[in-house]
């Protein structure tokens, strides 16, 4: 119940700052935002996320894979015994 409390009063204060601040400082944020986009160091972060997220799906699928067929293998071999 502490938890739910806690998470309500977080949100209400979070949403009454957020409308303070109002759509003016939205926009602001959303400028500057885009204006670091657009700056080389953050692109090629950006590209390399993609290229480490990209790998590490790949490797979750395969690792996967050959960990189920490990498993397998485990198994027949404890259950033949």
């Amino acid at each position: 119940m502490r938890f739910r409390s806690g998470l309500v009063v977080g949100a209400a204060f979070g949403y009454v700052l957020g409308a303070r601040a109002g759509r003016q400082r939205y926009e602001q944020i959303k400028h500057w935002a885009g204006e670091a986009r657009k700056h080389p160091a953050v692109a090629q972060l950006a590209n390399q996320t993609v290229g480490v997220v990209d790998a590490g799906r790949y490797v979750a699928a395969t690792g996967l894979t050959s960990v189920a067929k490990g498993l397998r293998t485990v198994d027949s071999h404890s259950s033949s015994e």
